[in-house]
């Protein structure tokens, strides 16, 4: 659960516009994180095989196209629930959760 999960739970209350805004960012948010870190231990242990020839360097790369995208997710993410907290406090919602 996101730390700032009560102040999603006031936008819900209110039923204001950018609780949507916040849920999607959230779920961008957490979905790059996790894929991303998943994406760096694939790449080490491909790294690791590749050490001992047993594969070729695609797999890396393709990883490391994938870590990218991880990344845009991320801070798409990120920046949607920013996006969420500057509309809320445009309308007097507290943001100090």
């Amino acid at each position: 659960m996101s730390l700032d999960y009560p102040f999603y739970e006031e936008l819900k209350r209110r039923k204001h516009r950018t609780a949507k805004w916040w849920l999607l960012g959230d779920l961008l948010y957490y979905l790059g994180l996790i894929l991303g870190l998943v994406s760096i231990l694939s790449i080490i242990n491909f790294t690791l095989k590749l050490l001992t020839n047993e594969f070729s360097w695609r797999p890396v790369l393709y990883l490391f196209l994938f870590l990218i995208l991880c990344i845009l997710v991320f801070y798409t993410g990120a920046y949607l629930k920013g996006i969420s907290y500057q509309m809320a406090k445009k309308d007097g919602i507290d943001v100090k959760y």
